[in-house]
């Protein structure tokens, strides 16, 4: 090799250590083993409160509680939970506690709020694999997750995981690492739907994520991802998948990066994510060349927006430029409860009165309201 030629490839390391984007919050994926973990470890549900935050939104007059993930490091190790939120007393429990290495990427709570399904990936090791499986675990008794759905492949991967209002539905994402054409550099995510507890799934939607359903379940909002250029597009269909109709924005200014749709209480307009004007992402040279998948609007700050389900000019509703933004309706139908990458709030429909409950930069993933 001449210096010339060592020269190029030492700066072309250089560029794709220090140019690299992935997707936040996910611990490497190592080569998935041959078996899937039957069970993660875990313990009853909590009936202690672990910890305790001062109750700063008592004019809110909030009950219930909130579901959400959260992470941290120890001894060089991912630990993931699921925790809860009581909003009258202001203690946090522990619902469950992930093995180090594994992690929970999302999770949905059906509507009696008995039972609860997440997107896990078990820790890397001889008995398990590393993709993303579906689990179920139930709420109002202890018992550890369990298997709900697993991959037909070590390669296929299940995640964004909702359950419709009605309870008759859980929709979720899959797709697959080796499916990749040439000149693609985005993974080509489906939309799948499966009748609850015992139905089959069923592919409703191409190169589609973001699953969300309207208040009365007739309704589905998602995002489209053209899984060679990035483009996003919002959309909304029937619950089924069927009449597909494309939200057209207006204005000076149309977001490419569109994350975490969701419905308004009357089903008129959609809350989004997005990092606004002059804070598009466009994946680098080096990115390109190594099909690295990009974070999106979750790696980049970004604000909550909302746009009329006929199209129209977006309209923003916080200015908080932050991560990982994802949001629930509250069953006020006044509020909104969101994660972000300062931890976790609750704002009006129209983004004021935002007020912090948790200041948790671990917080991630999902945020599900509890009776």
């Amino acid at each position: 090799m001449t210096k010339n030629q060592f020269a190029y490839w030492y700066i072309f390391f250089i560029l794709i250590v220090c140019g690299c984007s992935i997707e936040i919050n996910q611990p490497t994926e190592s080569a998935p083993p041959s078996a899937v973990e039957t069970a993660p470890a875990t313990s009853p549900v909590s009936i202690i409160p672990v910890t305790h935050v001062p109750i700063t939104w008592v004019d809110l007059t909030l009950s219930g509680k909130l579901i959400y993930l959260t992470s941290s490091m120890e001894n060089n190790a991912s630990i993931t939970s699921i925790q809860l939120l009581d909003l009258v007393t202001g203690d946090i429990s522990i619902i469950f506690s992930a093995p180090p290495g594994a992690w929970i990427y999302y999770a949905t709570i059906s509507p009696d709020a008995k039972q609860m399904i997440m997107s896990y990936q078990p820790a890397p090791g001889a008995n398990s694999a590393s993709n993303r499986t579906l689990y179920s675990m139930p709420l109002d008794v202890p018992a550890p997750p369990q298997p709900f759905l697993t991959p037909p492949t070590a390669d296929d991967h299940y995640t964004q995981v909702e359950w419709s209002p009605d309870g008759r539905y859980v929709y979720f994402v899959h797709y697959n690492h080796k499916t990749q054409e040439q000149g693609q550099f985005y993974e080509t995510y489906e939309i799948f739907r499966m009748a609850y507890p015992n139905g089959e799934p069923e592919k409703i939607l191409d190169r589609a994520f973001w699953p969300r359903l309207s208040a009365d379940s007739s309704k589905l909002v998602y995002v489209s991802l053209d899984p060679v250029s990035g483009l996003n597009e919002l959309f909304t269909a029937n619950a089924d998948g069927s009449n597909p109709q494309k939200i057209n924005f207006s204005g000076s200014w149309i977001p490419d990066i569109i994350d975490a749709p969701l419905f308004s209480p009357d089903g008129h307009s959609i809350l989004f994510s997005t990092p606004g004007p002059g804070q598009s992402y466009q994946p680098n040279w080096v990115e390109k060349l190594m099909g690295i998948q990009v974070a999106k609007a979750h790696s980049i700050p970004s604000d909550w927006w909302s746009v009329p389900v006929s199209g129209g000019t977006p309209t923003r509703l916080t200015n908080i430029q932050t991560i990982n933004l994802f949001a629930s309706l509250l069953p006020d139908h006044q509020h909104i409860a969101s994660v972000s990458g300062d931890g976790l709030f609750v704002m009006n429909l129209d983004g004021s009165n935002l007020t912090q409950l948790i200041s948790d930069s671990g917080v991630h993933g999902t945020v599900s309201w509890l009776p």
